[in-house]
């Protein structure tokens, strides 16, 4: 079991970053992390489109800088984009000035190459302190997890993945998977293959996957 399903950590997450969004109806947000993929995010929205779903793309600003054209494809179908960072350091380790670079960057990045102004960031490795996370929100980002997370970098088999979310999917639920990698090219094929699923199922739950900016517009209070 990963961490974040921990009772005691989601509790304390949940004291300073966003996990789910609670009273909505009908929908989730889907993210992936540390893209994009020159090989497996096109792969991945040819997925999205066929299932008419929207997400929130976590992205790393040297990836950002290798795939501008998917990058454009991305805001041109319709998804999100978002901050993970540059070098994809833990945050609990780096001094302000540091994470505010890490930040930045990676937002630089996305507008140089698309023009969008990022709204929000997910920290590397899922952790970062409360302090952290008002600072963060000081710049101007709110900082995402999720409550889903189906620890689908270490490919566990597309089936495992697959009932690992379904098990914990709900309404206002934050889904965390990867089409992309710190490290290069790696083969997220389980992870393009278990979304196929995921949405077809979720579907039939009466769940649509949507944005996170989606998934907070549709909270009655505007979480």
């Amino acid at each position: 079991m990963t961490m974040l399903h921990r009772a005691r950590f989601s509790s304390w997450a949940r004291g300073h970053l966003l996990c789910r969004v609670d009273d909505v109806g009908g929908r989730f947000a889907l993210t992936f992390d540390d893209g994009p993929s020159l090989n497996t995010t096109p792969r991945l929205l040819d997925v999205l489109a066929r299932h008419h779903a929207q997400a929130t793309f976590f992205l790393l600003a040297p990836n950002v800088r290798r795939a501008p054209h998917v990058m454009r494809r991305l805001v041109e179908e319709g998804h999100e984009l978002a901050v993970h960072g540059n070098r994809h350091w833990p945050m609990a380790l780096l001094p302000p000035r540091i994470l505010r670079t890490e930040i930045e960057k990676c937002a630089r990045a996305i507008f140089d190459t698309t023009g969008v102004q990022a709204r929000f960031f997910r920290p590397p490795f899922g952790f970062m302190t409360p302090a952290q996370s008002v600072f963060v929100r000081h710049l101007g980002y709110k900082p995402v997890l999720g409550d889903v997370y189906p620890e689908d970098p270490r490919r566990p088999g597309t089936e495992r993945i697959v009932s690992r979310v379904l098990r914990r999917l709900r309404a206002g639920s934050i889904v965390i998977l990867h089409d992309g990698s710190p490290l290069g090219e790696r083969d997220r094929g389980q992870t393009v293959d278990a979304v196929d699923v995921i949405l077809a199922q979720a579907a039939g739950l009466g769940l649509a996957a949507v944005s996170v900016a989606a998934l907070l517009d549709a909270a009655p209070t505007g979480t």
